[in-house]
Parts: C-alpha cells; sequence; structure tokens
C-alpha cells in the first residue's frame, strides 16, 4: 500500500480550491485524471479531486520530495485560476492511500461546507475541536459517499 514505511516527518499534504476557467465535459475531466493519474503513480502521490462543474477542490499527499513537482504542475494549469491554499501540513499517514486521483462531484453546498471548514492543524490523528468539522474529514466523508 502507498505510503507504507514513510515517517511522518517525509509526507507532506495541500488542500486546495480554484475556479475552473471554463467549464469542462465529461470527456476533458476524464483526460485531467488520466494524466494526473499516470503523474501522481510515478510521483507515489495520492488524492481526491472534487468538482462541481465550475470549481475543483483537491486534496494531494505524498513524500515531501515529489510534491513540489506535482503542486508546480497544478498551479501552471490553464484549467483553472484563482487558486486559494487551505492546507499545506505534514501528516502521519496518507488518507487516501490507494488512489492516485479519486474524483467525487459534490453539489455546490457540500463543497462550500468543506472550503468555509477548519483546515490548518489537520495532520491525520488530530482531533478537531472546530464545530463545523474539520475539513480533512468531511472532504473523507464525501469521498466515501461518491468515490469513482
Amino acid at each position: 500500500m502507498k505510503g507504507d514505511g514513510y515517517k511522518m516527518s517525509l509526507l507532506q499534504s495541500i488542500v486546495y480550491v480554484s475556479s475552473a476557467s471554463r467549464e469542462m465535459s465529461v470527456d476533458e475531466l476524464e483526460a485531467l485524471l488520466k494524466d494526473a493519474r499516470a503523474e501522481n503513480l510515478k510521483s507515489d502521490v495520492t488524492g481526491v479531486l472534487l468538482c462541481d462543474g465550475g470549481n475543483f477542490m483537491q486534496c494531494f499527499e505524498g513524500p515531501e520530495r515529489s510534491i513540489p513537482h506535482i503542486y508546480g504542475r497544478i498551479r501552471a494549469s490553464h484549467q483553472h485560476h484563482n487558486i486559494i491554499e487551505l492546507m499545506n501540513e505534514r501528516v502521519e499517514r496518507r488518507s487516501f492511500a490507494g488512489w492516485e486521483m479519486a474524483l467525487a462531484q459534490p453539489t455546490s453546498s457540500e463543497l462550500l461546507a468543506l472550503s468555509t471548514a477548519r483546515w490548518t492543524g489537520q495532520a491525520v490523528g488530530t482531533v478537531s475541536d472546530s464545530p463545523g468539522g474539520d475539513g480533512l474529514g468531511l472532504m473523507k466523508a464525501l469521498w466515501q459517499g461518491t468515490r469513482r
């Protein structure tokens, strides 16, 4: 399983939201996923992409040495803009192990709830004291209900 053997100081997780440059067709979204999955597999990166048509939210995680390359590709993409980083932390273990890039398509209200959740201090294994819940926990719950 991906992530086995990594110590906490060697894994990093980033969560961001962004706006699509234009609404993507199903074929375009599938092409994006295929490309991301291939690159993430080479880099030992896992994660989940949430898309509601006009907005994206993504969590990706992996070895600290791989994250700058993947994040650079994301930031350079012309398929989205207005990238807002919600979390960038070292983590104890992966939240989305085994998924080079899972896809979930939440409703706009679910995506809004996620984007306004508490994201700092979300290292896996921590307990949230946020009244609205922690973002990573909400994202995992949503992903489990809609993954593909």
